[in-house]
């Protein structure tokens, strides 16, 4: 390997100064005071050795449990940071799903007042507001479709005699039943509805002979004046007055279908034999 100049001139110096140290020592070892101070100074530097090696070990031993601390602190902390992320986990976890219990419970709450908004809260029945959208869609189907349909007014007879002799419980249980039964004698795209105390409304959609809404009006009246077994065991009876107009020949508004119907209704309660004309 080629070496530099440099290299030897240091190499060269080097070695001239061990020459020298080698030529001082030799001619100090051969005075013996000399030798004597050079032992001292030998034995001194040997101790301080010694001394600065001890606290050089206590040094690396404070380091060392300075260290393991340091180690056992950190765990500590990295231990408590994941314990906190545990809990704010589980607080997060049980404010959201409270958070999904109160939606949940105001989305009932809504379902209910809707429902309650536009059905009777006795029979179930939809009431006026459900009733008039109802009304509503049925004429813009008749508009689109040039058919016809029929609303029919319902009415008890002798109710106003089983709410003074029963009491309104039993009035109540009466017209629950009589709302089954019209809602078990009409389609399921037929609207029945409780306008309050004993009278019903009806919209009847989709039939080809006005001769057909004549016939469910004579059953509606028989199948409202079968007899009730009310809970006590007595048997109650009473009967039924029906009225029907058409849409568009008795008027748009339901309103005026409404005059019309409850009208037909009072001729057939005053004539006594249930029959429509």
């Amino acid at each position: 390997m080629k070496r530099s100049p440099r290299y030897w001139l240091v190499f060269s110096v080097a070695l001239a100064l061990g020459l020298g140290a080698y030529a001082l020592m030799i001619q100090v070892l051969a005075v013996p005071a000399m030798a004597a101070l050079l032992m001292i100074g030998t034995l001194l530097l040997a101790a301080i050795a010694l001394v600065l090696s001890q606290k050089l070990k206590r040094v690396r031993a404070q380091r060392d449990r300075a260290r393991v601390r340091a180690n056992a602190t950190r765990r500590q902390i990295i231990a408590l940071l994941q314990n906190q992320d545990i809990r704010l986990k589980q607080s997060v976890e049980r404010q959201v799903q409270e958070l999904q219990s109160e939606i949940s419970e105001l989305y009932d709450r809504e379902s209910l007042l809707k429902v309650q908004a536009h059905h009777d809260g006795l029979t179930g029945l939809a009431n006026r507001i459900l009733l008039t959208d109802r009304f509503r869609f049925a004429v813009e189907r008749a508009k689109r479709s040039s058919v016809s349909f029929a609303l029919l007014m319902v009415d008890l007879n002798d109710f106003k005699i089983i709410n003074d002799n029963y009491g309104h419980a039993v009035g109540d249980a009466v017209l629950i039943t009589m709302a089954k039964r019209l809602v078990g004698a009409v389609r399921a795209c037929d609207t029945v509805a409780r306008l309050g105390g004993d009278e019903f409304v009806l919209i009847i959609e989709s039939f080809e002979d006005p001769q057909e809404l004549v016939s469910l009006g004579q059953k509606l009246i028989e199948t409202l004046s079968n007899s009730i077994t009310l809970d006590s065991g007595a048997i109650v009876k009473v009967g039924a007055s029906v009225g029907m107009a058409l849409y568009p020949d008795h008027g748009a508004d339901m309103n005026d279908l409404l005059f019309v119907a409850d009208h037909a209704m009072y001729e057939c309660k005053s004539s006594g034999l249930m029959s429509l004309h």
